[in-house]
């Protein structure tokens, strides 16, 4: 292990990791990620171990499915980038804001705190929380808009994750935004043990692309992955 950490991801008929190294305060200045010529990424659960950092599976619209590792955390803001230095910021499971994507989220913030910031309490079946915040977007509706969500226990789904079967709680939340009088659902899986979210498939915005954002390591605070 040297200072100066280093990951280089190849592949050809198949994936092979070199390098691994450790940096301070958790972050990766350079995170290199080679997904070539792949319709959708792949990895083992071995492969995936191999990295010292946290991972993910990220596929935007119709985009293959790429690989992606934790760049920077500060705090619940965890940056994601992707081969070609796009990046996609998330807390506590929400996406708030990505870059090169198109029309880019730049903007998600509320007064109120975010039901996904207690997955324990939407555990409950009994729970239904209402939310809002405010959201602005580079391209169309980049004004910035109120959108008033409600959240619904979907019960015990099986999902796979890096080949394993696991139980997790499936979290709907219904976003209604009144002045475009449009709206979407999202979806969520979370931990039934820790409440924290595995799985999200959100969308942007309106008429914006769905994201697909699979955890394969998560990230642990004082520490690189």
């Amino acid at each position: 292990m040297n200072n100066k950490p280093w990951l280089c991801l190849c592949l050809s008929t198949a994936f092979l990791f070199s390098g691994c190294g450790q940096q301070s305060a958790s972050i990766i200045e350079t995170t290199k990620l080679a997904v070539v010529g792949q319709p959708d990424v792949t990895l083992s659960a071995q492969q995936v171990a191999k990295i010292p950092y946290a991972s993910a599976y990220l596929k935007v619209g119709d985009a293959p499915r790429a690989f992606v590792v934790l760049g920077f955390a500060d705090a619940n803001h965890l940056k994601w980038f992707t081969a070609d230095r796009n990046m996609l910021v998330t807390r506590t499971g929400r996406v708030i804001k990505t870059l090169g994507f198109g029309n880019d989220l730049l903007f998600s913030d509320s007064a109120l705190s975010d039901p996904l910031s207690d997955g324990k309490t939407l555990l409950k079946q009994n729970s239904s929380p209402t939310w809002q915040h405010r959201e602005v977007w580079s391209g169309k509706y980049q004004s910035g808009y109120t959108l008033t969500s409600t959240f619904s226990n979907k019960g015990v789904e099986a999902v796979t994750v890096l080949d394993t079967p696991r139980k997790l709680v499936r979290i709907d939340e219904k976003v209604q935004i009144p002045a475009l009088k449009t709206g979407y659902t999202n979806s969520f899986w979370l931990d039934p043990d820790s409440g924290d979210v595995v799985q999200s498939y959100q969308y942007l915005g309106p008429d914006m692309p769905l994201v697909q954002f699979t955890t394969l390591k998560p990230y642990a605070s004082g520490r690189s992955s």
